[in-house]
């Protein structure tokens, strides 16, 4: 009886490695055990770069005071959001293009309000630096003036911004040029924008802001 249990003892690892010996693991990361059963050895994921928008509060750090962001999403990649200040503006097919449609945005007596076709030409989804976009812009105002520019936007880097009392957020930067003014905007995959600074070639900084 003893000897019988020694010899069952014995034998278990090597029945054990036997079972492991017909344990497959195939490309897409499942094991497969003789057949039996499969189980997945990987995460569920998304793309890492994925646009995500959402409303956010932040801080203007032009002025030290809190503003909000109220984005909703009206399709794939196109927005509409209307910011503490009042100003509404659009976006349509993606978060970097330039906005087809604002009202009550800045100072400027002839383009507070208007309208624009934009042509997108290629696009810079997936995020990786060096990837570079390129909008065709036709704008006219709500007191009749109109411009056609270029927009170039291109990731410059990939960084990670300081936000208190939270871990560095690592974010894509990118800076959209239309030759006239400079739009950066620091953007985290799965957050979204959180940080925004826009540069007016003649008058310089008009806005930046730190999400909170």
């Amino acid at each position: 009886m003893l000897a019988s249990h020694r010899r069952d003892t014995l034998l278990a690892p090597l029945a054990f490695v036997f079972l492991l010996a017909g344990c497959v693991q195939v490309g897409d990361g499942r094991l497969t055990m003789g057949g039996l059963f499969e189980k997945s050895v990987q995460p569920d994921t998304v793309p890492l770069t994925a646009p995500l928008e959402e409303s956010f509060a932040y801080l203007d750090l032009l002025t030290g005071e809190r503003g909000r962001m109220d984005v909703t999403e009206t399709g794939p990649g196109s927005v509409r959001v209307e910011q503490s200040d009042g100003c509404v503006w659009t976006r349509s097919g993606d978060w970097f293009a330039p906005s087809d449609g604002w009202t009550r945005c800045d100072d400027s007596r002839n383009w507070h309000t208007g309208r624009a076709v934009v042509q997108p030409e290629g696009t810079i989804w997936p995020l990786t630096v060096g990837a570079e976009g390129r909008f065709t812009r036709r704008a006219v105002s709500h007191t009749g003036r109109s411009y056609t520019r270029e927009t170039v936007c291109r990731v410059s880097d990939q960084v990670a911004v300081v936000r208190e009392g939270r871990s560095p957020t690592p974010a894509f930067v990118v800076e959209c040029n239309d030759g006239k003014r400079i739009r950066t905007t620091w953007y985290a995959p799965g957050e979204g924008p959180v940080a925004f600074h826009k540069m007016h070639r003649e008058n310089g900084v008009e806005q930046a802001w730190l999400r909170l």
